[in-house]
């Protein structure tokens, strides 16, 4: 072979050494990357799960439905109504029905005890509003109806 076939040789020999130095390098980089995105989704979501005893009130979902509805309670009509009000009339009448195991109508009981102000907060069978403007309750009404359902 003549020398500038040799030289040719060892050139497209360098470039393609080059070439696969090069992605050798961009694979490492790529891997680098996608380890510390890793890391660091492992390392938000461990510290953003609540520490919560295993087989207590606080650890189940419904708790944690409980407390969402009542952060809204302090919200508009429509947050009230779609957020607060299914819930705070599930737990009223669990609370009846476990106080008064016999029978009868939880929802005449509940109405009887809250009154006509309070029982139109919890209500289920009034029409949802979907204003966003006008403020709800509040937590005022939702401690108050919680403290009358407490008493009985």
């Amino acid at each position: 072979m003549s020398a500038p076939v040799l030289e040719a040789a060892s050139s497209v020999v360098g470039s393609v050494g080059g070439l696969v130095a090069m992605a050798a390098g961009a694979i490492l980089v790529v891997l680098v990357v996608i380890g510390a995105n890793l890391w660091l989704r492992w390392q938000r979501i461990r510290a953003s799960r609540p520490r919560f005893e295993p087989n207590t009130v606080e650890a189940t979902p419904a708790y944690r439905r409980y407390l969402v509805a009542a952060a809204w309670a302090g919200g508009s009509t429509r947050n009230w109504d779609h957020s607060v009000r299914p819930v705070l009339a599930e737990l009223v009448e669990l609370a009846l029905a476990d106080r008064h195991p016999t029978g009868g109508d939880p929802r005449a009981e509940a109405r009887e005890l809250l009154g006509p102000e309070l029982w139109a907060l919890v209500d289920r069978e009034v029409k949802r509003s979907e204003d966003r403007t006008t403020p709800g309750a509040g937590r005022d009404a939702l401690l108050r109806i919680l403290d009358r359902v407490e008493e009985q």
